[in-house]
């Protein structure tokens, strides 16, 4: 008897953690007694905007959905596509602790890793995994040869067997901070998703694929790609591109269900199977909840209430001195949008030295208040740079350096978000002149620009992905780093004091 509880024991084990075990494939089930219907909620890329606000769900509000919908139906999974326990201070602080504690009050199943999920690194992300009652799931992320997180796991849900597997996109290695993930691979998506197959064979009903990979055409391996190479998968979770649900139906051509829920937490996803007395898929239905289309979404008391804790709790971290400035640095709103100031000049320095770039520049949106003569706190560096954007690198030839320089000066005199603060680049603008015709004599390095040369180009997210009008970066390719909060962070760490000379150094 002993000797059998120990092998049923050890079947469990197989399917909860996703090992697959020796020996024939299991029998097949029995018919189910009628339909079941099964409901996934889901969110993707939500980049830890974890507290309510008028466009921002949040979790207290999640954690109500996620209740009502348990409460219309028991069969019930809730998932995350990833690229949630990086972004704002409220996660940075604790280093995805924060996020860790409300996605399991509200009550998250699993999750797949987002390539910011690893920038606090990946011993980290294993910690936050043993503090999470969620699993994580990813197939393809290997370390010496060792997968590192548990592939895919199979839950009994209404009598339905669905397997969930979870996979991370391979641009990890170089969309996100190369410390996080040393040593780490991210395997083929579709190789290791056959594998997977492999592993499954005959333990499922329902195949639901988790991952970070998006729509974007400039990925070598999309969800859709994923889904036409892989046709056994009946629904996928995507995370990566911020797309909507409705953009991502517009891509898709495969026979499988594909759904993501936009980004930021703007966006609740929620997807309805109905699986027939045969165990297979009979119906799929996907949609989303927005503030805009359901405005009066009750906060869950418990939840807000540990939110409300948390953010308490994390006061005295934001008055921790990150360093100190000999000088005043000039962030006036109506100033940082017409000219290029010391602090302008500070955070595009930081973000040079952090990427490496040749050149670098910060828009006079992305920096709100000055900070005077002093200690500097992450407080204050958080309310200078509160919006939590990523630092990106691309390369761009000497010749596409006046187009960026014309939109960046074309609102002038007029004080404009657009306006940028360079690092390593002079240039003279005459704002008389017709806009488009206003900036000559630009200088890398001190040098006239070489218009057929490459140069790496670091900035803003935000600018990259075509706002404040800097459209001439479409298409592409980049490199991903923390937040611009984190590399001023470091860069003044490095600084200890900002001195009027050391904010001119190169």
């Amino acid at each position: 008897m002993k000797r059998f509880f120990s092998l049923v024991l050890a079947i469990s084990l197989s399917l909860v953690l996703g090992v697959a075990t020796a020996g024939a494939a299991p029998a097949t089930p029995p018919p189910l007694p009628g339909d079941v219907h099964i409901t996934i909620l889901h969110t993707n890329d939500m980049h830890s905007r974890a507290i309510e606000s008028k466009t921002e769900i949040g979790y207290s509000r999640i954690a109500t959905l996620i209740s009502d919908a348990r409460k219309a139906n028991p069969n019930l999974l809730v998932l995350d596509a990833g690229d949630a326990l990086h972004g704002l201070p409220f996660a940075n602080l604790e280093q995805g602790a924060s996020i860790v504690k409300l996605m399991s009050a509200a009550g998250y199943n699993y999750m797949t890793t987002g390539n910011h999920d690893y920038n606090y690194g990946l011993a980290r992300l294993l910690e936050l995994e043993k503090q999470a009652s969620f699993k994580i799931l990813a197939a393809n992320v290997y370390k010496d040869g060792e997968r590192v997180f548990a592939p895919w796991v199979i839950r009994n849900v209404g009598g339905v067997r669905v397997a969930i597997f979870g996979l991370a996109t391979p641009e990890t290695a170089y969309k996100s901070d190369p410390k996080g993930f040393v040593g780490v691979a991210f395997n083929d998506p579709i190789i290791e998703s056959r594998i997977v197959l492999a592993e499954l064979k005959g333990r499922y009903d329902v195949l639901v694929a988790l991952v970070h990979l998006g729509i974007d055409d400039s990925s070598a391996i999309t969800s859709v790609k994923l889904a036409d190479a892989v046709p056994q998968i009946d629904v996928v979770i995507d995370g990566h591109s911020h797309s909507s649900l409705a953009a991502t139906v517009l891509k898709n051509d495969s026979n499988a269900l594909i759904v993501s829920a936009d980004s930021y937490d703007t966006s609740l996803g929620v997807v309805e199977l109905t699986v027939g007395p045969d165990r297979k898929v009979a119906a799929r239905t996907a949609r989303t909840i927005t503030l805009a289309t359901n405005p009066s979404i009750a906060s869950d008391p418990k939840i807000k209430a540990l939110a409300d804790e948390i953010t308490a709790a994390q006061g005295p971290m934001l008055d921790v001195k990150v360093g100190s400035t000999a000088v005043a640095l000039e962030g006036k709103r109506e100033i940082v949008r017409t000219q290029e100031t010391n602090l302008g000049k500070l955070i595009a320095n930081g973000m040079r030295d952090a990427t490496g770039a040749d050149v670098a520049f910060i828009n006079g949106g992305g920096v709100r208040d000055s900070i005077p003569v002093g200690d500097i706190t992450k407080r204050l560096l958080f309310t200078v740079q509160p919006f939590g954007n990523l630092i990106w690198t691309t390369v761009v030839k000497g010749s596409e350096f006046k187009a960026i320089l014309e939109n960046s000066v074309g609102k002038l005199p007029a004080a404009d978000g657009r306006f940028a603060h360079w690092a390593n680049l002079t240039y003279a603008a005459d704002a008389a002149k017709p806009a488009g015709s206003r900036v000559s004599d630009i200088k890398i390095g001190g040098a006239p620009v070489d218009a057929g040369k490459d140069y790496v180009l670091a900035l803003l997210n935000f600018e990259f992905n075509g706002g404040d009008e800097y459209t001439m970066f479409k298409g592409k390719a980049y490199k991903e780093f923390p937040s611009d909060a984190e590399m001023t962070m470091a860069y003044l760490k490095k600084l200890g004091t900002v001195t009027a000379d050391n904010i001119e150094k190169k």
